[in-house]
């Protein structure tokens, strides 16, 4: 039997999400696409995979759940037998974002160490725990929160960075000549932060974030990359942002202002399926500086309750 590993890789992702809009947003499919590839696999394989009738939500039928193992097996093989990449000892770093500190360490491990490494970028309805299991990289920097629970086997995780937030202003602005914000003082604040095309781990972030803290945020639009963002805030064309203390600031007349008591941060992880070696991955935390102990956050600091489960003993 010959069939398309296409459409296993629909069946696998239609399980993982039970609902065709997400399932074909990950694929970079449309729906009737992701429709049509599940029918042809229910033909070349003589069984009906997926029970349609609840229109909003679906789940297989048994012979879907028998399929279901196999399929994520013929995948896991097929993804090993990207031998292109094999010979050239290329791995594929997902980085979730062009702009942020992730850029910069893969940066410094190719150039300053020499690793083989290429940089990748996720659809933005994609976390790291997909991307991997979709084989579109080899390992992927996000949110372990992100990360639906339980613990999904195969994948492993790596705490590498817990970056302090600020909230990025104009040189004018009456908050510029603090030294720190107090998060309370945020309460009611009006703040804008464009979410169109933001990676799905910092919208969850953002959202928790904002409903803690009482921040009123602003987030239609669109940033039309990291140097329009920045120039909207600068000039005061827009709202004062919320920006990640380790990401470039290029303009000089913008002014970041640490959020303290407590200072949000973002839980930075490195996740990557368990088929990699152990030693490769060493060599990559090396390589990027990210090989010391991870860190462990004082008291001082908040971050999403499903991110600090993963710091608690065990």
């Amino acid at each position: 039997m010959d069939i398309d590993t296409g459409l296993l890789r629909a069946l696998v992702v239609l399980a993982d999400e039970l609902h065709f809009g997400r399932a074909a947003t990950r694929l970079g499919l449309t729906q009737q696409a992701l429709s049509k590839r599940i029918r042809r696999l229910e033909t070349e394989l003589g069984a009906l995979l997926v029970d349609r009738n609840d229109r909003r939500r679906i789940r297989l039928t048994a012979a879907g759940q028998r399929a279901l193992p196999t399929a994520r097996e013929v995948l896991a093989a097929v993804d090993r037998l990207d031998l292109t990449r094999e010979r050239a000892g290329r791995l594929r770093v997902d980085v979730m974002g062009g702009d942020l500190v992730t850029t910069t360490w893969v940066r410094h491990a190719t150039r300053t160490h020499g690793l083989p490494l290429d940089i990748v970028h996720r659809p933005v309805e994609t976390t790291a725990e997909h991307l991997l299991r979709l084989g579109g990289a080899d390992l992927a920097f996000g949110r372990a929160g992100a990360v639906p629970s339980p613990w999904p086997t195969g994948i492993r995780r790596r705490l590498v960075l817990l970056e302090p937030l600020a909230v990025l202003v104009p040189e004018h602005h009456r908050w510029a000549q603090l030294d720190e914000l107090p998060l309370l003082q945020l309460s009611g604040q009006h703040l804008w932060f464009p979410m169109a095309a933001a990676p799905l781990e910092w919208r969850g972030y953002a959202a928790e974030l904002c409903v803690v803290a009482g921040i009123d945020l602003d987030t239609t639009g669109s940033t039309f990359g990291f140097q329009q963002w920045a120039e909207d805030v600068t000039t005061g064309a827009s709202a004062p942002s919320l920006i990640g203390e380790a990401m470039r600031t290029p303009d000089p007349r913008m002014r970041t202002v640490p959020v303290v008591d407590p200072t949000p941060v973002f839980p930075w992880s490195l996740l990557w399926r368990d088929d990699l070696p152990a030693d490769t991955v060493t060599r990559v935390l090396t390589g990027m500086g990210l090989a010391t102990s991870a860190p462990r956050p004082d008291p001082g600091v908040w971050m999403p309750t499903a991110d600090r489960a993963f710091l608690d003993p065990g």
